[in-house]
């Protein structure tokens, strides 16, 4: 569903992006790790705009994007060290909350779809830069949702609703079902039993930001990830065995360098999987600035 047609208007913007897949990219498994999958997305991502929309005007105007929710999957096969991994991106802007432009929750931004490919490994770390097969297979896919806003607009009326002038020449597709919230992934898993809950502190520095002055996205899919390792271990789970093969995130409000954080969340079992919801709560805060929905697949400890 898109709005008003034109033979002027640009559906979709399109890239491709061919990286060479290093030792740090694979886990134990030659599996792409999701924080590889990320760290090739991010700037996936600006190279489509920078290359479709006046980024600098956008910005001069007042205006940033700015990610709000994120997932991303593995798919099982091993892959070798050395090989190219080819990652396909598309890119639509998006009125996000499903109801289209002109209604009161109008709000626009943009989808980007990512799929990733490369040529199965043999698994074997004796031989881990030999490929089995020329055909590529798809190892990933994943998908990041910017919110388009005004950067010093006052509270409540920072949401950009009409297309821009920069944006213009873009088509509006209405995203359905509208921009995931929070609380669907708060929701405990049905059929889950509670294994193990937990909290840890830290500090963020400047190793964690980047250069839009705030924490990096994938620093806080890696803190996640860890704490995630930390409850399975708790609740007796083969650490060294399990997988998250899939996760979801939602941003709320990012960190700076110097903010103390909280993570915490709670871990739940059923048969040989486990979902975790996990958040990174500000310095005494109660909701999360960012709240995650991890998967966890393999085989458990008997209990």
């Amino acid at each position: 569903m898109t709005g008003t047609p034109s033979a002027e208007l640009v559906e979709e913007l399109r890239g491709e992006h061919r990286v060479q897949l290093n030792i740090p990219d694979l886990d134990q498994g030659f599996r792409l790790k999701t924080r590889s999958m990320l760290s090739v997305a991010v700037p996936m991502m600006y190279d489509s705009f920078t290359r479709h929309v006046d980024v600098a005007a956008l910005r001069a105007a007042g205006f940033g994007s700015v990610v709000t929710h994120a997932e991303f999957e593995r798919r099982p096969g091993p892959l070798a060290v050395g090989a190219d991994l080819d990652v396909t991106v598309v890119t639509r802007h998006a009125e996000l909350s499903g109801w289209g432009l002109g209604h009161r929750p109008s709000r626009l931004g943009f989808e980007c779809r990512y799929t990733f490919a490369s040529r199965p490994g043999t698994g074997d770390p004796f031989r881990y830069r030999e490929t089995v097969s020329d055909e590529p297979f798809v190892c990933g896919t994943g998908r990041l949702l910017l919110t388009l806003v005004r950067r010093d607009g006052p509270p409540g009326q920072r949401i950009v609703a009409e297309p821009l002038p920069q944006t213009r020449h873009l088509a509006v597709h209405v995203l359905e079902p509208g921009h995931p919230g929070a609380a669907e992934l708060a929701e405990p898993p049905e059929g889950g039993r509670e294994a193990a809950a937990g909290e840890r502190a830290g500090v963020f520095g400047l190793q964690h930001t980047d250069t839009n002055q705030i924490v990096f996205t994938g620093e806080y899919l890696g803190l996640l990830e860890d704490h995630l390792t930390v409850l399975a271990a708790q609740a007796g789970l083969p650490v060294a065995n399990q997988a998250t093969d899939r996760v979801t995130l939602a941003f709320r409000n990012p960190f700076r360098a110097g903010d103390a954080f909280t993570v915490r969340g709670r871990l739940w079992r059923d048969g040989d999987r486990g979902t975790a919801v996990l958040g990174v709560y500000g310095d005494g805060a109660d909701k999360p600035n960012v709240l995650g929905r991890l998967h966890l697949d393999g085989p458990t400890a008997s209990t």
